[in-house]
């Protein structure tokens, strides 16, 4: 059975459709109200545009406007990382740990480099209680030079729950002379 698009159905059809069979009148009253909100037809040729699934991250809190969070009991693994030297448009990886040691989850969101050189993956984040979660830094640069950036992670929302983690890497272009 497929729904009909309420510009598609007129009211005579549905008047039709009720006299000519009393016994489907509540599928016909289904199908009415299925088809306000439907985009479906089945009679026409015309394009439909199919469902669209998107997958969105979303964390959230239940604390008031003002309140206090939980205070997050989170350690990070290393607050300094150095990148082993790459060229321009190459990517080299590292990772740390972030480990909660309370029984309350923590919400934590790495603020992003501007210039892109230095990327956090995931951003955003859940770390469930006595648990940890994996966080990756990517350095890849555009231009030959040394790059230093101190990543900050805010946890539960809050600036007073910032932790820095230092990232520093360099990049080599070769350059090459023939005499």
């Amino acid at each position: 059975m497929h729904l009909l698009n309420g510009n598609h159905f007129k009211s005579k059809q549905l008047q039709a459709s009720l006299a000519a069979d009393k016994t489907k009148t509540s599928k016909t009253k289904t199908l009415l109200a299925a088809s306000k909100t439907s985009k479906y037809a089945d009679f026409s040729n015309e394009e439909i545009d199919p469902p669209v699934c998107i997958n969105l991250p979303v964390c959230g809190h239940s604390f008031a406007p003002g309140s206090q969070p939980f205070i997050p009991m989170v350690k990070i693994s290393q607050h300094k990382l150095d990148f082993k030297p790459c060229g321009p448009f190459e990517s080299v990886y590292q990772t740390v740990t972030l480990t909660n040691s309370s029984d309350t989850p923590v919400i934590y969101k790495v603020l992003q480099d501007s210039t892109a050189t230095f990327n956090a993956y995931p951003q955003l984040g859940l770390i469930k209680g006595k648990s940890f979660a994996l966080l990756t830094y990517e350095f890849s640069p555009k231009t030959a030079r040394f790059f230093n950036f101190a990543s900050q992670i805010i946890f539960n929302n809050s600036s007073a729950n910032l932790q820095t983690v230092h990232l520093q890497g360099c990049c080599y272009a070769p350059q090459l002379a023939f005499s």
